[in-house]
Order: structure tokens, then C-alpha cells, then sequence
């Protein structure tokens, strides 16, 4: 009868009585919970950065068509994807968004698939020019999402000199 006392009392030494288990299983539970509370800001966040990345390349595809044109016709720098063009020698107030790009950031001629806007405004007084017809101060702003109120959207500008030489 010794042993089999000694043997009981090993393998209740060796196992977990169902509070251990409960907290256990509570402590892992809140740990979960905690990992999971953070994907909705992670995926906000990597929606951020995406749409930053995507503006600042829809700008420098615009200033480059801009600047590509600005040599040749400084007084009407077609815009890509529509008809229109800027007058480089004078200055303006935004355009309304004549220009658009769609979620991968490609320029598209309409707003109907649009995840960005695009406004563009011309300053002929730059700093440093004595010509005003040889250089302007160039501000794209990028806008998303393209169709929601001014209010509801970010927006970022982008800003370059260019000059007709």
C-alpha cells in the first residue's frame, strides 16, 4: 500500500489541476487579443504609405511630362491624358483637376475609375529669375481619394522650378 500512496502523489505532482489550465488558456487569450487589436492600424497604416508612394510618383510623372514640353512650348505644355496645357509664362490659380490616376498610379483621362486628383498651379515670379517668361514655379497637388470632398481628402504638393532652357 506504500507504493501505490507514493505513486498517487508522483503523478499528481506532474500534472496541471483545471485552475492552471484556465489561466493559462486566459493569459494566451489576452495575448491574442492584443496581437489582433494591432493588424487594423497596421493595414491603415500600410494604406497610408502606399498612397503617399503613389502621389509622389504621379508628380514626378507630371513634372516630367511638363518639363519634357517646356523646351519646345513654354506658353502651352500639353498635359498627358487630355487635350489641355499650362501656360508656363504666366501664372494661375489651381486647374480644376484636369488630370487623374487611377489606383496604380497610372494617369487616366476621367475621373470614372479615379483614386487621385490632380491640381496644378503656375507661379511666373520665381525667386532668382529676372524673366518671368523663362521659368515657373510649378505646384502639383495630389489629392485622394479623387471623388470625395475637398474636406474628406489628403493631399500633398510637389513643387518645382522649371525653365525653358
Amino acid at each position: 500500500m506504500k507504493r501505490a500512496t507514493a505513486s498517487r502523489r508522483r503523478a499528481r505532482t506532474h500534472s496541471f489541476s483545471l485552475l492552471e489550465v484556465v489561466i493559462a488558456l486566459g493569459v494566451i487569450a489576452v495575448g491574442i487579443v492584443g496581437v489582433l487589436a494591432v493588424f487594423p492600424t497596421a493595414l491603415q497604416t500600410g494604406h497610408s504609405a502606399q498612397d503617399e508612394t503613389r502621389a509622389a510618383h504621379i508628380a514626378q510623372s507630371v513634372f516630367g511630362s511638363l518639363v519634357a514640353g517646356a523646351t519646345s512650348q513654354f506658353n502651352a505644355v500639353p498635359l498627358p491624358s487630355t487635350p489641355l496645357s499650362i501656360d508656363l509664362t504666366a501664372s494661375s490659380p489651381p486647374t480644376s483637376p484636369t488630370l487623374y490616376a487611377d489606383n496604380d498610379g497610372n494617369l487616366i483621362p476621367n475621373s470614372t475609375n479615379s483614386a487621385y486628383a490632380i491640381f496644378i498651379y503656375t507661379n511666373n515670379a520665381v525667386p532668382g529669375f529676372t524673366d518671368p517668361a523663362s521659368a515657373n514655379l510649378v505646384t502639383v497637388r495630389v489629392a485622394w481619394p479623387a471623388n470625395a470632398p475637398v474636406a474628406n481628402q489628403t493631399f500633398r504638393d510637389y513643387v518645382r522650378i522649371i525653365s525653358k532652357y
